[in-house]
């Protein structure tokens, strides 16, 4: 009996200090950010996923130094990556990201800790399951915002394109167009990825490097294609325009055989609904009175 009180109050003392230097953090974060010190309030908040808001005010001096020293450099070099090519770097940064992870796994296992010595428990495997979600739900986050990312970025690509092309082909170099398509094209990822590729060639890089450079943020097989033909037309001397045009051509042509085979899955998915739902309910529809009929039945 006398450990667990001890235990209790330990516990108690560790989340009262948890929560009082949560609030001295918010409150020196709201401060900053209506005096206008805090470079962080340039993000947009909206942007922000809900376990960097959640442990927001521990994402600090010196708590985040305590959530991120389990990772080595080689590790956060990874997330950087991810982050990367999910359009979130500018976001959060590796290190916030990881010690995120971290903060709510503890207040989870601390969560259901309490539940246990001092409420009704739920079964321990699943309380262990919930820990270890908690842990990973960042990453399936992370996963699914860059799926999500790629997608749009496959759907804007034949639009973009042409529209770059139809400006190299009205007299414009490659930094003219890219310029013109920034500033008509409807904004998606694919329009901010040539944003940077923008300004990094206006800071001196090789339009080959800068667009490796993209190549290498959003990680898709298509922009990789892209890329290495526009590079290679490039070096060749032939026309950037022409190379851009027929990889339009070929990403239309494979979204085409792409729809058709989703319709051709979806004729079949259909059957089995059909089968087992509609058919019966049209046969009792149509032979029920007759049946019924022949029964004596009224």
């Amino acid at each position: 009996m006398t450990l667990v009180i001890t235990g209790a109050l330990l516990i108690g003392g560790a989340i009262f200090f948890i929560i009082y230097s949560s609030m001295s953090a918010a409150a020196q974060l709201e401060a900053e950010e209506r005096l206008g010190l805090n470079p962080e309030n340039q993000k947009p908040k909206a942007l922000l996923p809900f376990y960097i808001k959640l442990t927001s005010p521990l994402l600090r001096e010196p708590y985040i130094n305590l959530g991120s020293q389990l990772w080595n450099a080689e590790a956060l070099e990874l997330v950087k990556k991810r982050l990367v090519s999910a359009g979130m770097l500018q976001h959060v940064t590796p290190e916030q990201f990881v010690a995120s992870k971290f903060f709510m796994t503890i207040g989870l296992a601390i969560f259901f800790l309490l539940i246990h010595l001092f409420g009704t428990p739920p079964p321990v495997l699943f309380s262990i399951f919930l820990i270890v979600f908690g842990f990973y739900l960042p990453d399936l986050d992370i996963s699914s915002r860059r799926t999500k990312r790629q997608k749009e970025i496959k759907v804007a690509m034949p639009y973009v394109i042409d529209l770059l092309v139809l400006c190299m082909e009205a007299g414009l170099d490659f930094m003219g167009a890219t310029g013109k398509v920034i500033e008509k094209a409807p904004f998606s990822a694919l329009v901010e990825e040539l944003s940077i590729v923008l300004k990094d060639i206006q800071l001196g890089k090789t339009r080959a490097r800068s667009l490796k450079d993209m190549s290498l943020r959003i990680d898709m097989l298509e922009i990789s294609s892209l890329v290495a033909i526009v590079v290679s037309a490039d070096q060749m001397g032939a026309s950037i325009g022409t190379a851009l045009r027929g990889q339009s051509d070929l990403i239309r042509n494979q979204r085409l055989m792409k729809a058709e085979e989703l319709g051709a899955k979806a004729s079949q998915k259909i059957l089995v609904p059909l089968v087992m739902l509609i058919l019966p309910a049209v046969i009792i529809i149509v032979l029920g009175p007759i049946i019924l009929n022949a029964m004596g039945v009224k």
